[in-house]
């Protein structure tokens, strides 16, 4: 335990990074459950939350490119990882999209003629209506 707080406070990383493929695979999983919130986010009020998921797969891209500078990566794992930021702000733009769309459907009826009918639906389905 002491090393690492030695090596801390020293500016060096006592472990090293992560090694890079557990970490783009768990980055692109991170983000493809992202996406799937921004998008439900219009009729389920998930954007939030898919946003700031984005967010936070950005911003730890963003720490890897240290490392690709660095030379830590491989030339693959390097391009693996800026393709994976280059889609992180692409899906932060559609975040934007989202959001913006949702502020306007909250300013219309939508949402309670939405959930309302799908109310209506569902119990006539379940044959309580």
């Amino acid at each position: 335990m002491s090393v690492k707080v030695d090596a801390l406070f020293a500016g060096d990383d006592p472990e090293g990074p992560t090694p890079a493929p557990p970490r783009i695979l768990r980055l692109k999983k991170l983000l493809a459950i992202a996406i799937v919130l921004d998008i439900l986010g219009l009729p389920c009020w998930t954007s939030v939350p898919g946003a700031i998921m984005t967010l936070w797969v950005w911003m730890a891209t963003d720490t890897d490119v240290a490392h690709i500078e660095a030379g830590t990566y491989t030339e693959a794992e390097a391009a693996e990882l800026l393709q994976l930021r280059r889609y992180a702000a692409m899906a932060l733009v559609l975040c934007v999209i989202c959001l913006i769309v949702q502020i306007a459907l909250l300013s219309t009826r939508f949402y309670a003629r939405f959930w309302g009918s799908l109310s209506v639906a569902l119990n006539h389905l379940l044959g309580s209506g």
